[in-house]
């Protein structure tokens, strides 16, 4: 999970209509947030919370929420290096469980 300035983000349920892992989403900042997704942490999905650069009106959640298309690739990437078994939020969850019970987080 990602870590905001209140605690842990859950991942958006889907990518957002404008993500920019979408073929015609935002793509101009792809680059950008596939290096903090591998090398930093989970960026906030762009359509939630306080510091949204959608329109209100297009606002998905006003809390903020990680964002799905860069979790996919951190997926991804934790299955490929085998640190999960499988690319999905639950295998994550369990793996941070697993962390936090011997005391590593």
């Amino acid at each position: 999970m990602s870590t905001y300035k209140t605690g842990p983000l859950e991942p958006m349920a889907q990518m957002c209509p404008t993500c920019p892992f979408r073929k015609n989403g935002y793509t101009q900042v792809r680059d950008l947030l596939q290096h903090r997704a591998l090398n930093e942490a989970t960026p906030i999905c762009h359509s939630t919370g306080p510091d949204a650069i959608v329109p209100r009106k297009q606002l998905l959640f006003k809390k903020p929420m990680a964002c799905r298309g860069a979790r996919n690739l951190q997926l991804e990437l934790w299955a490929a290096l085998r640190l999960i078994a499988v690319p999905t939020d639950e295998a994550w969850r369990a793996k941070v469980r697993e962390y936090q019970a011997l005391g590593k987080l």
